[in-house]
């Protein structure tokens, strides 16, 4: 039977190690090459002098290992050397002669600096109106947390997926939203809430509920500091005496159109990730939302926001990480009269593909299906709702972006079999990595 060394990869398993002026080569099986600083090494030594395997903290109280103001700023290795269960195994020498430190070899690679795999990040396959929404079944998603696993995937890849057979109750989303996590507050009375065509009630309270024209594509709660990023929406009831494509779902991929307008109209985008554009909300004093007609004592409620944020967000490598954009949630733009012009120039044109057939899939979401969206990627809509006799009921639910995170973690976590302690700290890209690191 092959050892766990033996079942890694040879980019996990490392050759031999050298120490080298003020650090450590190590040489992989692979033929890849990297140099880990003594400081770094030592300030991430996971000895239980240094480190809580219960806590997963440092041990950075008085007298500890990681005392900052002990640290010694020159550590001196003793020695070096490969262990019997292939970890790199150092004695120190110097102010700390006899600490003893002990490095994972898959943990130390996913921190090589010089590995071109952790720079190149994932990329999100970008789409347009030809887009296969992937479907799952509810119940595989409900029992098997690979399922799960292979569903927040495509979220991270597609930014949409569809789950079939949900039991068309309350309960039953609820369970579904939950087996990712915790379902995020809304400033509503209700953090499930129901879109039913009869409540005309509701329908006065916000055009998403009204009898339309169309539902313009559009991302959700952007006057909010931190938008939702999950958006769940489930369908319990679809009548339509006409057949034809009332109430529709449309999606844009918006980190698609976001490159469009980049290599199409480069000043419009560069406008539109360094200048402002104001949202808000603001609901008044006796406002009630009821989520069914025959429900009482429901709570008013107040509420008020503003915000500038950019429409298109870009990370430090000028990548676009995030879309905000609600043309009923624009107030009044605060800018200089020299740019006004450039700028809804630039929101025209960002406008015009987000309503762009070639860009915008269209589908229903049919009675038992959950649609799940990205919310800081996907605009989202609906085509118009012009019979009074069609009857369309959806339940909906949000969650926030650490929680989505937060599983999809612990997920890729468990796939790559190793320790909680070599497992917290790691990067996004990182966890991906170590959960592909078995040969297959």
């Amino acid at each position: 039977m092959k050892t766990l060394v033996q079942q890694l990869k040879s980019a996990f398993r490392i050759e031999s190690v050298a120490t080298v002026d003020n650090g450590v080569q190590v040489t992989w099986k692979d033929g890849h090459e990297s140099f880990y600083h003594n400081l770094w090494l030592r300030d991430t030594c996971h000895s239980p002098k240094c480190f809580q395997p219960d806590t997963l903290s440092l041990n950075s109280g008085e007298g500890e290992g990681h005392d900052p103001l002990k640290m010694p700023l020159n550590p001196i290795p003793q020695t070096v050397k490969i262990d019997g269960e292939g970890n790199l195994d150092i004695i120190w020498g110097g102010e700390e002669a006899g600490h003893h430190s002990v490095y994972n070899p898959s943990w130390l690679r996913v921190h090589c600096q010089k590995d071109p795999a952790l720079k190149q990040g994932r990329k999100p396959l970008l789409w347009d109106s030809s887009l296969e929404i992937p479907h799952f079944d509810y119940h595989e998603v409900m029992k098997d947390e690979w399922v799960l696993l292979d569903w927040l995937e495509k979220m991270v890849e597609l930014g949409v997926a569809i789950i079939d057979n949900f039991p068309k109750n309350k309960a039953s989303f609820q369970l579904l939203v939950e087996r990712v996590g915790p379902i995020q507050e809304r400033y509503h009375p209700t953090h499930i809430f129901t879109l039913d065509t009869s409540n005309k009630l509701a329908g006065n309270i916000h055009h998403a509920y009204q009898y339309m024209e169309r539902l313009h594509n559009h991302t959700d709660h952007i006057s909010y500091n931190v938008p939702p990023r999950l958006q769940f929406l489930g369908c319990i009831e679809y009548d339509n005496p006409d057949n034809d494509k009332q109430a529709y779902s449309t999606l844009v991929d918006g980190f698609k159109i976001a490159e469009v307008l980049r290599t199409q109209q480069p000043k419009f985008f560069e406008l539109l990730t360094q200048e402002y554009v104001p949202t808000g909300r603001r609901r008044v004093a006796g406002v009630e939302e009821k989520v069914s007609p025959g429900e009482k004592n429901t709570k008013k409620y107040q509420w008020e926001t503003y915000h500038r944020q950019h429409v298109i967000n870009l990370d430090e490598n000028g990548v676009v990480y995030q879309i905000r954009y609600h043309e009923n949630d624009r107030v009044p733009l605060n800018i200089s009269h020299d740019k006004i012009q450039d700028l809804y120039a630039a929101y025209q044109a960002f406008t015009a593909l987000a309503e762009s057939p070639e860009y915008s899939a269209e589908f229903l979401i049919a009675p038992g299906q959950v649609l799940v969206n990205d919310n800081w990627r996907l605009l989202h809509g609906r085509t118009a709702i012009h019979n009074p006799g069609l009857r369309r009921i959806l339940l909906g639910a949000y969650m926030k972006p650490e929680t989505f995170r937060s599983r999809r973690r612990i997920l890729l976590g468990k796939k790559s079999g190793m320790p909680d302690m070599w497992l917290m700290g790691c990067s996004d890209r990182a966890l991906e990595i170590l959960a592909d690191r078995m040969n297959p």
